[in-house]
């Protein structure tokens, strides 16, 4: 029998769309749960959640969790409540005694007469029947496999794509060491004012890491399609790129995942293993780390960092270490630090000229040396 919430008219609030065999619950304001329906019931006496399940009703919903989970979901209901996120989705790994299963559960704030947010509709669906998906994008990947399409898919999809985030500038400075690289940049725009951005850097150059960057990017479009966060994005990728990609089983990719929200004040990053950013008021910003994506098994997790340009700067740079560990003939590496002064010295430039500044400075620095990987250099700017 389903839980009902106290008051009926709020029954009003929940999503039309709703599957006979999707999860569907409510908490209130502290979190805790005030409906939920049948299937929701039937999933947490089978998932080992009986203490949502006791005499007692109205449990909060974090109490079934510890350690860093607690503490994750405890930010983001937070900023979900203070209306900072118009909504939250992920992709969830739920395992019962028999079977291992994938769902995507999405948070929706509904407000009050009041205009607050007074209530969190969870809604959750399983994903992991989606065959025709699979089929698809295993074709994508396939095609891949020759020389020539790689070359095609690496020029159309990251060399000539247009960069485009909403209420910023950027420019870039983008030089793989050969025909192709394994250096990316990937971008998707959502409505409201929504973007993501990937900065990758696969281990290696040339045309085998180029395959792997291209095989990056058709799985990024595939997974950033559903709307899923940072983290849960990072973590379809790391567990698509060990199971579809053998060829390259050797290879792994570091990188910067960068949610941006509506007024662009505030970023949600999350890194791969990757360095930086620097940003223009305090330079590099130590984030949460986590490992590189087709590196590790699934089990690993990947923070959400959040960076406020209010209190770090409205510029900003993304780099691979293609510039930063860039040799002179004495041996001498240009580093982060020589690129931070360089990034500093040129505050007062248009973003295209000063990403073309930085780049004479460490070709300059370089001198007759030899260029050994992929280098990109990409710079934002805040629009006020």
């Amino acid at each position: 029998m389903s839980r009902s919430m106290p008051d009926k008219k709020l029954e009003r609030l929940l999503p039309s769309d709703v599957a006979a065999d999707d999860t569907l619950y409510v908490v209130n304001r502290e979190l805790k749960l005030v409906y939920a329906n049948e299937e929701w019931m039937r999933f947490a006496t089978g998932n080992k959640g009986e203490r949502l399940l006791a005499k007692d009703w109205n449990p909060n919903v974090l109490d079934n969790m510890s350690g860093q989970s607690k503490e994750r979901w405890t930010h983001i209901y937070r900023m979900l409540l203070e209306g900072r996120l118009p909504h939250h989705q992920e992709e969830l790994i739920c395992s019962s005694p028999s079977e291992r299963r994938l769902y995507r559960l999405r948070i929706t704030p509904k407000r009050d007469d009041a205009g607050d947010v007074a209530w969190l509709v969870h809604h959750t669906v399983r994903v992991d029947k989606g065959k025709d998906v699979v089929h698809r994008v295993s074709e994508r990947l396939g095609e891949l496999d020759d020389p020539e399409r790689v070359n095609r898919e690496y020029g159309d999809s990251i060399t000539a794509r247009r960069l485009k985030i909403p209420s910023f500038r950027t420019a870039r400075h983008f030089q793989p060491l050969k025909s192709i690289g394994g250096d990316l940049i990937w971008h998707r725009e959502y409505p409201e004012a929504v973007a993501d951005l990937v900065h990758a850097d696969v281990a290696g150059h040339g045309e085998i890491a180029g395959r792997l960057a291209t095989k990056i990017v058709v799985l990024l479009d595939e997974l950033a399609a559903a709307g899923n966060g940072p983290a849960a994005v990072i973590s379809g990728l790391n567990r698509a790129l060990l199971e579809v990609s053998p060829s390259e089983s050797k290879l792994f990719a570091t990188g910067l995942f960068f949610r941006f929200e509506p007024g662009g004040q505030r970023l949600i990053c999350s890194s791969m293993g990757h360095e930086g950013p620097i940003f223009s008021r305090t330079g590099e910003v130590k984030i949460e780390n986590g490992p590189p994506v087709g590196l590790l098994e699934e089990s690993r997790t990947w923070p959400e960092n959040i960076i406020d340009l209010a209190e770090h700067g409205t510029r900003f740079l993304v780099f691979s270490d293609g510039i930063t560990e860039q040799f002179n003939i004495e041996g001498e590496m240009f580093g982060a630090a020589r690129l931070l002064q360089a990034f500093r010295s040129r505050l007062d430039q248009p973003l295209d000229d000063m990403v073309r500044g930085i780049v004479d400075e460490a070709v300059r620095f370089r001198g007759a040396a030899l260029i050994k990987d992929d280098q990109t250099l990409l710079a934002l700017e805040l629009v006020d």
